[in-house]
């Protein structure tokens, strides 16, 4: 007969709020963490590793929290409640029971599927962290053009105007030249996609926020990133979570917090999306998913590279200041305006 320890508060709480308790078996994959806790408490029990004890002793306390198993939840409070009372001797004889009632197990016991499980969890957060590094660099990039097209927007739009004129002019002289033609429609083309650029920019300025609160919205997207990532999510969910981190990524490249905060709780509390390694348990599934993910971040490292090595990352990583970079061009473009009004006087 087990008894509940005073000093596992958490474990005592989860049974107070359920005085009709009804026994429910966790599966192998619930208990599976909690067999392998146990078993490094053991391993430091024995080395006598008195702070890896006391570490391991309350992730399990955790873990146990959580579990619906009535006897689970006892066995190990017991076990955590003689730790507790350096009693090793009849902890260690417990562990020993409650790892051998589960070591016929096939997929507890396959080393392989938990290495894979390992691999994969730890290859999804490289991606996450390789896909936050991409999202730094996108944002300076961002950035720097958003205020590029804010300063001297005004004066390029003038001067893309008259270039369109005056190749319309020329176009319209020699309709029977197919490079004034060409010529006219580049020019169009060009005003066209700046103007929509600037407009586009123009709605959806950058927000001025404290390095507190541009933490948090990095640390959130980061997360958010992570539930929506296209080589991460079910397939089910891919078209619905990519459009999520479409808004998510505008929303942090414009510092808009709240837009953040509320994909993200959308994401923590309604949990719409499932990643696809979560249903993984066949060795060889376990196996093509690794080697897919390996290649994802074999090409989220080349795009790093590929971004650095970018002619604006390069233009904005050799410029020491920015206001004075931007008021030199702003004159050099005024100066460009005036001859071209003046050739067209």
């Amino acid at each position: 007969m087990y008894f509940l320890p005073e000093y596992c508060p958490q474990i005592r709480y989860h049974l107070l709020l359920l005085p009709t308790f009804t026994a429910m078996p966790v599966t192998i994959a619930d208990i599976a963490p909690l067999l392998k806790r146990l078993e490094i408490l053991k391993n430091a029990i024995a080395l006598q590793d008195v702070e890896d004890i006391n570490i391991q002793s309350a992730k399990i306390e955790k873990l146990t929290a959580s579990f619906t198993d009535l006897d689970i939840i006892l066995e190990a409070g017991w076990i955590l409640e003689r730790v507790n009372k350096m009693a090793y001797g009849d902890a260690m004889q417990q562990i020993s029971v409650l790892l051998y009632r589960f070591t016929s197990v096939a997929l507890w016991a396959n080393p392989e599927v938990q290495g894979l499980q390992a691999e994969i969890n730890l290859l999804a957060t490289q991606i996450n962290s390789l896909e936050s590094e991409i999202g730094d660099i996108e944002k300076v990039i961002h950035e720097f053009d958003q205020r590029n097209t804010l300063e001297l927007g005004e004066i390029a739009i003038k001067i893309l105007t008259f270039k369109r004129r005056r190749a319309a002019s020329k176009a319209q002289q020699l309709q029977s030249d197919s490079e004034a033609q060409h010529e006219y429609q580049r020019a169009q083309n060009e005003e066209q996609q700046y103007i929509g650029n600037y407009e586009q920019i123009l709605a959806n300025p950058i927000r001025q926020l404290s390095e507190e609160h541009l933490k948090e919205l990095k640390t959130k997207f980061k997360k958010i990133a992570k539930l929506t990532h296209p080589d991460l999510v079910d397939k089910r969910y891919e078209k619905d979570a990519a459009e999520l981190f479409r808004r998510a990524k505008l929303a942090k490249d414009t510092n808009d917090l709240e837009a953040i905060q509320e994909i993200f709780d959308y994401l923590e509390t309604g949990k719409p999306f499932t990643l696809r390694h979560e249903n993984l348990t066949e060795t060889e599934s376990l196996r093509t998913e690794a080697k897919y993910l390996h290649n994802v971040i074999a090409q989220l490292s080349l795009k790093i590279t590929d971004l650095k090595s970018s002619q604006s990352y390069h233009t904005i990583s050799q410029i020491s200041d920015l206001d004075r970079y931007f008021n030199e061009l702003k004159v050099r473009l005024a100066i460009e305006l005036e001859y071209i009004e003046r050739m067209a006087a």
